[in-house]
């Protein structure tokens, strides 16, 4: 079985979402969820309560109910939020009780099925009413999570059985399981492998455009490359735009700038330098003014000379707290992974050996950086690292998609979604899965004589391609569960 990590209530959603794309069948997986319940409960003392939110976690609970001989069951909700937990509710043939009218004899143990992991915060309405009526001290099994973990109002779990990896909710700041999560048991429910990769449920990362919002709202990206060619960072301009962000400047030098062709989605940076890039003062004082910006993709058609890695360095180190895609010739002004740097770093194969020689070794370069640093290999697999245990493979899409200037339109998606406010690791995974998807239509269209510069509106298509088509961004809250 792949590495799991500790994944967060919104990735647990994605990554269901993945599997469900991948035609398992989801009824199923519930039911396996409550085998483990039941397994766990194996010798437990009568009488037994299950208590079952509106949600998935609910559903776990009354699956579970039609495996126990003797158990009875309290919902917080008149249905199910879900078709999937509705089905399992309407499999449960028994009395379902509420807060109002609980069962006459006290609960020796109750399962807590009330909100799982895409829960947040502390619970309220039905749920803390329902916690709040529970008599006695009984025992509790957590199905998931410990409703209302981490919140100062929970219930304390002798044991919490969670599905596929640890969640964020029940980690401390120091990595350290919640008390009230109790003996941790972790398992594996028949997701398989490829959920971990990128894929459709990953275009629930992506944050949709509200009413009210003005121009600068959805983030400013600045794409720095150019000099020997001034094609690769017009590509990444382009696929930056197309994902949704509202303002992209290309900066490079003047006379690539006049060779290039400029569309009109892009806003030529000036810069000082004639041939290569050497001087990023101007650019510096540009991130720094007005409202900034909020990502940049730094070497597309950059070149290697000596000054313009120097370049690169200044760059990075004067603008920490700007998040970055190095890519193309870029990565060689790297050595290790650069204090202050949070991004993405995006080799094909000859850059990463020329960079750290192996894949191997990029899992250390990354430890204790949570979502913030992240390594994508590029290739006919697209290989994703990350940090304490994250990753994925791209596969897919369309075997043109390996023609000049991909790389520049892989880094400008990532790019874009960095100045959409993504993290770089939901920025890698969901720009990985774009680039795939559009190759796929971009090729069906158009054939194989399709060119780099035929991709950019088909990116844009495929943000609103799949089971998820137009799904609102996943929100951590109490009524997810």
């Amino acid at each position: 079985m792949r590495p799991r990590w500790i994944m967060s209530p919104q990735e647990v959603a994605i990554l269901d979402a993945n599997a469900k794309a991948l035609g398992v069948n989801m009824d199923e997986l519930m039911n396996t969820a409550a085998e483990h319940l039941a397994n766990a409960l194996e010798g437990a003392p009568s009488p037994i309560w299950i208590l079952c939110g509106p949600g998935n976690n609910g559903g776990d609970g009354f699956r579970l109910a039609n495996m126990l001989d003797d158990c009875h069951v309290i919902a917080t909700h008149s249905k199910q939020k879900t078709s999937l937990a509705q089905r399992a509710r309407d499999s449960w043939k028994g009395s379902v009780f509420t807060s109002d009218s609980l069962p006459e004899i006290a609960p020796a143990v109750i399962v807590d099925c009330l909100l799982g992991a895409g829960s947040h915060g502390k619970p309220r309405g039905e749920v803390i009413k329902l916690m709040e009526a529970i008599p006695g001290g009984p025992m509790v099994l957590a199905c998931d999570m410990p409703s209302g973990c981490g919140s100062g109002i929970s219930f304390n779990a002798f044991r919490t059985v969670t599905f596929e990896a640890p969640k964020s909710n029940m980690i401390d700041s120091e990595g350290k399981l919640l008390p009230e999560v109790g003996d941790l048991f972790i398992a594996p429910i028949g997701w398989p492998e490829e959920t971990l990769d990128p894929g459709p449920g990953d275009l629930l990362r992506y944050p949709h455009p509200v009413d009210g919002q003005i121009k600068g709202d959805r983030g400013r990206v600045l794409i720095v490359g150019g000099g020997p060619y001034h094609g690769a960072p017009i590509l990444s301009g382009m696929a930056a735009a197309r994902m949704g962000v509202d303002l992209v400047h290309i900066a490079m030098p003047k006379v690539a700038a006049t060779r290039a062709k400029w569309p009109n989605e892009l806003i030529q940076e000036k810069m000082d330098d004639e041939e290569i890039i050497t001087d990023v003062s101007r650019i510096i004082e540009r991130c720094k003014s007005g409202r900034g910006v909020q990502a940049m993709v730094i070497g597309p058609g950059m070149g290697i000379d000596p000054a313009s890695l120097q370049a690169v360095k200044t760059l990075i180190e004067a603008t920490p707290e700007i998040p970055k895609v190095i890519d193309a010739d870029a990565i060689n002004a790297l050595e290790g992974w650069p204090n202050g740097l949070i991004g993405v770093v995006t080799p094909h194969q000859k850059e990463l050996e020329n960079w750290v020689e192996d894949i191997e070794a990029v899992p250390d370069l990354l430890t204790g950086s949570g979502e913030n640093r992240v390594v994508v290999r590029t290739g006919a697999e697209d290989i994703i690292v990350g940090s304490a245990g994250r990753g994925g493979i791209g596969n897919g899409g369309n075997p043109r998609m390996s023609m000049g200037g991909t790389g520049d339109l892989l880094a400008g998606c990532i790019g874009g979604l960095l100045g959409l406010g993504l993290s770089p690791w939901s920025a890698s995974r969901l720009g990985v899965h774009l680039m795939r998807t559009a190759g796929k239509i971009a090729g069906d269209e158009i054939g194989p004589g399709m060119v780099a510069d035929d991709i950019p509106p088909y990116l844009s298509r495929a943000l609103i391609t799949g089971p998820v088509l137009l799904h609102p961004q996943v929100q951590e809250g109490l009524s997810s569960s």
